[in-house]
């Protein structure tokens, strides 16, 4: 039975939405969920530049299979990490985060300045409703992390903005005490 060890929603532009690992992924994989979804952004786009209509179905990275998908209409993208390769599981995992999307409340929001309360609500329109719906005739679906939101591959556009916003901060501060450090020599 393929299990579910990870999933990532993100926007064209490569902005993480959600990615937040299951399983065993968590373990194996990259620690920065920032640097993980600008990888497979990357990876889905190579075929693109072959033309010729190619795409790219899926990827093994480690032990786990890795299937993409774009959402259409919003044109956000979807990674599904599998503990085997499993194309019906995938597909029952797309159809869900689809239809997430297209639910009124997600369709017109800005993914690009996104507040706390629609990403709390998409969180949960995703952990509570649509993955064990999607994962019901596939063994459920449970949260295997061991590290729980905790886990390093756990993230949501806004705490992915506000850990670039703290970035920029101490860059700024460090800066600053290089100058203050320099005029006191």
């Amino acid at each position: 039975m393929a299990l579910l060890e990870y999933l990532m929603v993100y926007t064209e532009s490569g902005l993480p939405i959600y990615s937040k690992c299951y399983g065993t992924f968590c373990k194996a994989a990259f620690k920065n969920p920032e640097l993980l979804s600008g990888f497979l952004s990357a990876l889905e786009t190579i075929p693109l530049t072959m033309g010729d209509g190619m795409s790219l179905d899926s990827v093994r990275m480690g032990s786990t299979e890795m299937r993409f998908r774009k959402a259409l209409p919003t044109g956000h993208s979807i990674v599904v990490g599998l503990s085997e390769d499993s194309p019906e599981v995938a597909e029952a995992v797309f159809s869900s985060v689809d239809e997430v999307l297209k639910n009124d409340r997600f369709q017109s929001a800005d993914w690009n300045h996104v507040t706390s309360v629609i990403m709390d609500d998409f969180k949960q329109a995703l952990l509570e409703s649509a993955l064990p719906k999607a994962l019901h005739d596939y063994g459920g679906f449970k949260d295997e992390c061991a590290l729980g939101d905790q886990c390093p591959l756990h993230t949501t556009a806004v705490e992915s903005r506000t850990q670039k916003v703290w970035s920029a901060i101490k860059g700024k501060y460090a800066t600053m005490r290089e100058r203050m450090a320099r005029k006191q020599m």
